[in-house]
């Protein structure tokens, strides 16, 4: 068995710059926040998109397929893959819009709004315990400045001219 290294038995790797990269770091808040996601939701056949793209369709009935994409920053196709369970589950119906028969529209079905209405005070303790080593206004500054980052939010810092 070969030997190990230093790096490898004490898990002290030089990261050069990485811990002071934003790309980096939110990289690795994405990733613990998908754990806790998947540890608050255990009981859940439900993932953050699933959750997500389902907050999109119950708060805007008939939003349509090319909708959640922009809003979700995402493709066509992920939107597709990620609501296919969802649909074949019933939570979710999708039907061709009046206008053009060609785009998608989604709403929650009877049985999915009650589905929904389970998970979603759960989102509140999931985004609890992801923040747990934010203060209440640290929490507050930084979600104001991933708006920004993310181009969510053009109006710029508070107070700001």
């Amino acid at each position: 068995m070969p030997d190990k290294t230093r790096s490898e038995t004490t898990d002290t790797l030089d990261h050069g710059m990485l811990h002071d990269l934003l790309g980096h770091l939110l990289r690795h808040a994405f990733n613990r926040g998908q754990v806790v996601f998947s540890e608050v939701f255990a009981d859940q056949a439900v993932t953050p998109l699933q959750f997500m793209m389902v907050e999109l369709i119950a708060k805007n009935p008939d939003v349509t397929h090319s909708q959640i994409g922009r809003s979700m920053g995402t493709s066509a196709s992920v939107v597709t893959m990620t609501l296919k369970p969802l649909i074949a589950a019933g939570q979710i119906a999708g039907t061709a819009s009046r206008s053009d028969r060609r785009r998608m529209c989604y709403r929650l079905t009877p049985s999915g709004e009650r589905w929904y209405a389970g998970l979603r005070p759960k989102i509140r303790q999931c985004e609890d315990r992801f923040a747990q080593a934010l203060t209440p206004t640290q929490r507050t500054e930084l979600a104001a400045m991933l708006r920004l980052l993310s181009g969510l939010d053009q109006t710029g810092p508070a107070g700001s001219t």
